[in-house]
C-alpha cells in the first residue's frame, strides 16, 4: 500500500512540476543572494560584488575588533560623533557609514526605540560619551522601558515582566562580532521554504479526495483494510513526503551557500541581528531552530490538508483551504484594542515561521502564574493540530464510509 502512494504522488504532472520548481527556486535564490552581494573597497574607492564581496566584508569585520565591548563601542561612537554629520545626510552615508558597515547598523539599531520601523542614525550622536557608551546597560533599559510601556490592547503582566527581563539578562555579553553575511543568506532560506509549504499543500490536498473523484473509494470501504491500514498507508506517505521534500530543499540551499561561502558566523550571537533578542542562542542555532520550525508547520498543515481530504469529495476545495491558510493571515492586521486577537494572530503559518522576528518579539502567553514563550507556544499549538488533525482524519474517511 505504501509503495502505491508514493507512486500516486510522483504519478502527477502537477505534483512533479511544482516539486522541481521549488528546487529551481531555492537554486535561484541562492545564485542571487551570492551574486548580489556587495561590499566598499575602501582602498580602491569601489563596490566589489559576489563572492569576492563577501569575502572583503569578511576582512574588513576583523579587522575591526572581535567582541563589542564597551571600550570599543565608547571609541567608535565617539570618532562618529567626532565627525560632526548629519547622520541622515549622503555626506555622513559615504564617510561614515559605508566604510564601518555593518557595525554601524548594529551600534545605531541598538539606540533605537524598539517601536520604531527604521533605524534612528542620529541617536549616536546623542549620545553622552563621559561615562562611556553604555552599550548593554541601553540595551537592557530599551527593552524595560518597552516592557512598562502602556499598549491600548492591553499591558504586560508583572510576571511576564519579570520573565523577559531574567531572559534578556541571561544572554551572555559582551557580543562576539564577525561578518553576518553568510547567516543572512542561510536565515533567508525561509523565503523559498515558504514555497516548499505551497507545493506540499497541492501533493497532500488530493490524498483522499482524489480517491472520491475517480470512485475508486467505494470500492476501497468494501475492501478488508479499507477503513485502517489503508488510511495509515497514507497518513505515513503524505508526512514521509513532507519532512523529505522539505530538508532535503534546505539542505540543497545549505549545501549550494557551504560550498562557496562556507558557515562562518554561525557561532556569532543571534543579538547581532537585533541586540534586544532576549534567547541566549547563536545565529547558527538560530537558524537551526527556525528550519525546524518550519519543518513543525510544514507537517501540522499536512496534517490538517489530509483531514481535508479526508471529509471532502474535492481535491481542489482542500487545495484552496491550503493555500488560504497560508495566505489569508498575512492580511490579518493586528488589533489596536484586543490582545487575544493579537495573540492568536502571531500563530499563523506565515508568521509563526518567521522565526528571526519571532525572536525580536516580545510576545509571551500566560496560565495562570506560567508564562510561555512565544516560540514555545508555536510548538505547542502546532504540535496540538498535528495530533487533533491525525485524530479527526481516520474518522472522517470512515463517515464517509458509512455513507457509502
Amino acid at each position: 500500500m505504501i509503495r502505491f502512494e508514493w507512486k500516486k504522488i510522483f504519478e502527477r504532472r502537477l505534483n512533479v512540476t511544482a516539486m522541481l520548481l521549488g528546487y529551481i527556486l531555492i537554486g535561484v535564490c541562492v545564485f542571487v543572494w551570492i551574486s548580489g552581494a556587495s561590499s566598499y573597497d575602501g582602498t580602491t574607492q569601489i563596490c566589489v560584488e559576489g563572492i569576492d564581496a563577501v569575502l572583503l566584508n569578511r576582512q574588513r569585520v576583523e579587522s575591526q575588533t572581535d567582541i563589542l565591548s564597551e571600550e570599543y563601542l565608547t571609541r567608535l561612537i565617539g570618532q562618529i560623533q567626532d565627525c560632526h554629520l548629519d547622520l541622515d545626510s549622503d555626506e555622513a552615508y559615504m564617510e561614515v557609514i559605508r566604510p564601518l558597515g555593518d557595525i554601524f547598523w548594529v551600534t545605531a539599531k541598538n539606540y533605537t526605540d524598539m517601536r520604531e520601523q527604521i533605524i534612528d542614525r542620529n541617536s549616536l550622536n546623542e549620545i553622552d560619551l563621559t561615562g562611556g557608551a553604555r552599550f548593554y546597560e541601553q540595551r537592557m533599559k530599551k527593552i524595560t522601558d518597552f516592557l512598562n510601556m502602556d499598549f491600548s490592547f492591553g499591558n504586560y503582566r508583572e510576571i511576564e515582566k519579570a520573565y523577559w527581563i531574567e531572559k534578556a539578562e541571561a544572554v551572555k555579553t559582551p557580543f562576539l562580532w564577525g561578518s553576518r553575511d553568510v547567516m543572512d543568506m542561510v536565515w533567508n532560506l525561509t523565503a523559498p521554504g515558504l514555497y516548499l509549504i505551497f507545493v506540499i499543500v497541492i501533493c497532500v490536498s488530493s490524498v483522499f479526495s482524489s480517491e472520491y473523484e475517480s470512485g475508486a473509494a467505494w470500492l476501497l470501504f468494501a475492501t478488508k483494510y479499507g477503513k485502517n491500514r489503508l488510511i495509515w498507508s497514507k497518513i505515513v506517505v503524505s508526512i514521509l513526503f513532507t519532512v523529505g521534500y522539505m530538508s532535503l530543499g534546505i539542505v540543497l540551499g545549505l549545501a549550494a551557500i557551504g560550498l562557496f561561502l562556507g558557515f562562518q558566523g554561525a557561532n556569532l550571537p543571534v543579538q547581532l541581528w537585533d541586540s534586544v533578542i532576549p534567547y541566549n542562542i547563536t545565529a547558527g542555532q538560530a537558524c537551526a531552530a527556525n528550519f525546524a520550525v518550519l519543518l513543525l508547520v510544514s507537517i501540522a498543515i499536512a496534517f490538517v490538508l489530509l483531514c481535508c481530504s479526508a471529509r471532502m469529495r474535492s481535491s481542489l476545495a482542500a487545495l484552496v483551504i491550503g493555500v488560504v491558510l497560508m495566505i489569508a493571515p498575512a492580511f490579518f492586521p493586528m488589533s489596536k484594542e484586543s490582545g487575544l486577537w493579537n495573540h492568536i494572530n502571531y500563530l499563523f503559518p506565515i508568521r509563526a515561521i518567521d522565526l528571526k522576528t519571532v525572536l525580536g518579539s516580545f510576545v509571551s502567553y500566560t496560565v495562570g502564574n506560567h508564562v510561555i514563550s512565544y516560540v514555545e507556544m508555536i510548538v505547542i499549538v502546532y504540535l496540538a493540530v498535528s495530533v487533533i488533525a491525525v485524530l479527526l482524519i481516520r474518522s472522517g474517511w470512515c463517515r464517509q464510509g458509512r455513507k457509502c
